[in-house]
């Protein structure tokens, strides 16, 4: 497709559009380089996929790829051997985890397989990577810092570098205390050059190594002999944990260059699988539909009139269509080529919506050749057609001397050498630019041309003899934008079948040019001029006499069917509450019978009562059966039960009550957390559950299950399913006051979960705030039992440990 032909019609704004849709970086490129396909079956197969994921977003509204990176870069230099930094290793933990989500999201969707069989095809590209993911997670923190639990000498190693830390702190505190007292500046410890050092006066005489200076030459920062060994010790530690932490790295790359063509692959589904959701969320933003393709192989077997040269006419249906880039009150137009006629010749004033129509029809078939949908009613047909032809707009040119009757000229001219019966030729003000006598024959020439060589033609112009060829000229149509001589504004409303009027007398009218000049511009124009408008002038009243009293009609019949499902529901309470009486009634006598059995048999067995016979008694007990026998047959000719309104089985909304399978309980839904997870109220806890992990429970069970366990709302705490391993500290230094608070929160829920007794919260000593933060949340926090500070060789007061509840 002609990429000047793209920009005439703003194809790329829908690519802009569709872009902004997209979550995934990689997607979003996908987006951009979007192009109208000639091949049937390649638009068929991308208009199903945009089917399959406005129906997933439809049940799932939330669904999408979360979390991941484009990690090809990374991937690339992986497999040749580049050592990953860990920001690029979580980048690859966090695309594993989107796709591990990902599939494990949609084979929660029930009869996902079936149901999205297209989307299915895309995510057998989407693997999982078990291994790799849990190594990643093991060695790298969420920050990018490399966990002691990344390898067993890593973790011995810096246990060594503490001690030796510890050792060197201890030995250089005694220093200061007591040897170097008198010759210390002040009692700090400080480092340079990685290494710790003392700042002793420069007339102070120690036996150390010098390792700096400062800046008045007063203080001399020194490394005692005492504690070198100390120092070289504690250092040598610290490169060793550099060479873990690099052989680590090296272990994690290649892993990932192991893994590097099914990670491109996976990068590569989750990309195109983004890809099909963000058509989707356009699909639902422009209120678009799927169009129907039309089968020109079709054409001869249902009658459809024959190009010249055997080829079947190509057909469009758009109906209410709408242009994809307004916005606000957009009036739908309907425009149909392909069965009556293969030329539309639109008229009309300027600004009146000619050349919005004109676009708005090349758009939405360049929009469902790409496998978009199009912002029209349901049942529009469109063309897969090889070439779309278009000259809309001035494109007059300065430095090729062009002007606009000439470059208009020129692009009909190479039109014309390329164009076939499987084109679509969109033409703006025809003719325009010259002379209007010669340009009014140069534009019926060029359609009467173009009928011969087979295309569907749209083409706007301001000619009148136009509309007279379009009248006269089989296969050609006249349609008009409306124009509200009242109001001197347009309607944008096209009229297909209807030539447009000359307003230009009535303007001046309306306007208030004197009436004997209008009158003296009529009598200048020719009798059928004049008969031609005010023919016009029936033909639109007529045109809007009946398409009032086609409204009309429309909005009886939705009264009257207004009046038939309130009728219809009217029948259905009815018959409900009939079969609700007679099934009470049939109780009753059920009931009734039960005792006359029962008091025929105390009789048959009470030999005093002399009074009744054995006759009488077989006489009753035949008619005890005659009765059952009838209610029997009562019950089994009774109207089938009319069901009532419910929700689609597994449909779960808030307010509903549920039973929780993993728990063996049952909570109330408060809402959703995102496409797969549902908040729940579960006495006086909130958790966050999967939806697969939820049955719904009917009205009855609903009210059984409040009256066994009645609902308490009072100070609810927000519970979390746990991550996999929760350490038993949580360092809080840096955080701010509401991060220390939104992490406590997570921590607390985790170790409440994972059944820990107690942890323990690292907050440092500082000024004290942030530790009083600390305990100010941990008081009233419903999951601590308590707290107290930690001992002195634990942390002493930069350090809290809280008890959990346990029950």
């Amino acid at each position: 497709m002609d990429d000047r032909v793209l920009t005439i019609l703003e194809f790329d704004k829908v690519l802009d559009l569709l872009e902004r849709r997209c979550t995934f970086s990689v997607a979003a490129e996908l987006a951009r380089a979007l192009a109208p396909s000639t091949h049937p079956p390649t638009v068929r197969r991308a208009l199903t996929l945009t089917d399959e994921a406005r129906a997933l977003l439809g049940t799932a509204p939330e669904f999408s790829v979360r979390g991941a990176r484009d990690i090809r870069a990374t991937v690339r230099g992986a497999r040749v051997g580049v050592l990953l930094t860990p920001g690029q290793l979580l980048e690859v933990q966090d695309t594993i985890g989107a796709a591990r989500g990902l599939r494990r999201s949609f084979g929660r969707l029930p009869n996902a397989e079936e149901t999205y069989p297209g989307l299915a095809d895309i995510l057998v590209q989407v693997e999982e990577f078990p291994a790799l993911e849990a190594d990643i997670a093991q060695s790298i923190g969420p920050r990018g810092e490399i966990l002691d639990s990344a390898s067993p000498d890593l973790g011995r190693i810096r246990q060594g570098i503490r001690r030796a830390h510890d050792r060197l702190m201890e030995r250089l505190n005694s220093l200061l205390a007591g040897k170097y007292s008198g010759a210390a500046r002040e009692a700090l410890i400080t480092q340079r050059d990685g290494r710790y050092v003392i700042p002793i006066r420069a007339d102070a005489r120690i036996a150390g190594l010098v390792h700096d200076t400062s800046a008045s030459g007063q203080t001399l920062f020194v490394e005692p002999l005492e504690v070198v060994e100390l120092n070289n010790t504690w250092r040598q530690l610290q490169r060793d944990e550099e060479h873990e932490i690099e052989r680590i790295l090296r272990r994690l790359s290649d892993g990932v260059g192991r893994e590097a063509d099914a990670l491109e692959r996976t990068v590569d589904g989750l990309a195109e699988f983004d890809f099909q959701l963000a058509k989707a969320r356009l699909s639902y933003d422009l209120d678009a539909t799927s169009p129907t393709i039309w089968d020109g192989a079709d054409a001869a077997d249902d009658g459809a009139e024959r190009a010249e040269g055997g080829h079947p006419t190509q057909r469009v249906v758009l109906r209410r269509a709408r242009h994809p880039l307004l916005t606000g009150a957009v009036v739908p137009i309907d425009v149909t080529l392909g069965e009556q006629f293969r030329a539309l010749i639109i008229t009309g004033p300027n600004t009146g919506g000619k050349t919005v129509a004109l676009k708005t029809v090349g758009l939405l078939m360049l929009m469902a050749q790409a496998g978009l949908h199009i912002p029209a009613a349901d049942r529009s047909v469109v063309s897969v057609f090889e070439r779309v032809f278009a000259d809309i707009g001035d494109e007059q040119s300065i430095e090729q001397s062009l002007s606009t009757f000439s470059s208009h000229l020129t692009n009909i001219i190479r039109m014309f050498a390329e164009v076939t019966p499987d084109s679509l030729v969109l033409l703006d003000e025809m003719g325009a630019g010259t002379d209007p006598t010669e340009g009014a024959a140069l534009a019926r020439a060029i359609v009467a041309r173009l009928l011969e060589r087979g295309p569907l033609l749209v083409a706007t112009t301001h000619y009148s003899e136009l509309k007279s060829f379009a009248y006269t000229t089989p296969g050609v149509e006249n349609a008009s934008v409306e124009f509200d001589v009242e109001t001197l504004s347009p309607t944008y409303r096209l009229l297909v079948g209807v030539p447009g009027r000359s307003n230009a007398l009535a303007i001046a009218t309306r306007l208030g040019l004197p009436e004997p000049i209008v009158e003296q511009a009529r009598g200048f124009l020719s009798p059928e001029e004049v008969q031609v408008d005010e023919l016009l002038g029936r033909i639109q009243a007529e045109r809007e006499a009946a398409e009032a009293e086609r409204q009309e009609a429309a909005r009886e019949r939705a009264a009257a069917d207004r009046i038939r499902r309130e009728a219809q529901d009217r029948l259905r309470e009815a018959e409900r509450a009939r079969a609700a009486a007679r099934e009470e009634a049939l109780a009753e006598v059920e009931a009734e019978l039960g005792e006359l059995r029962g008091e025929l048999r105390r009789l048959g067995k009470d030999r005093a009562q002399v009074a009744v016979t054995r006759e009488w008694l077989r006489q009753a007990e035949e008619r005890a059966g005659e009765l059952g026998r009838e209610v029997r047959q009562v019950r089994a000719a009774r109207p089938a039960h009319v069901p009532q309104a419910q929700p689609a089985p597994g449909q779960i909304r808030p307010g509903d009550r549920v039973l929780i399978s993993s728990l063996g309980t049952q909570g109330e839904v408060l809402g959703f957390a995102d496409s797969d997870e549902v908040d729940l109220q579960v006495g006086t806890f909130r958790l966050r559950r999967p939806l697969a992990d939820l049955t719904r429970m009917n009205r009855a069970q609903s009210r059984a299950a409040e009256r066994a366990e009645p609902r308490r709302r009072e100070s609810a705490v927000t519970v979390v399913a746990p991550s996999a391993a929760v350490p038993l500290e949580i360092d809080l230094r840096g955080m701010r006051a509401h991060e220390v608070e939104e992490a406590l929160e997570r921590y607390l829920n985790d170790a409440y979960l994972a059944s820990l007794p107690f942890v323990r919260i690292i907050h440092g000593k500082g000024t004290g705030a942030l530790r009083q933060v600390v305990r100010d949340f941990l008081a009233r926090h419903p999951l601590a039992a308590g707290f107290e500070g930690a001992r002195d060789n634990q942390g002493g007061e930069g350090v809290t440990l809280a008890k959990l509840r346990q029950e």
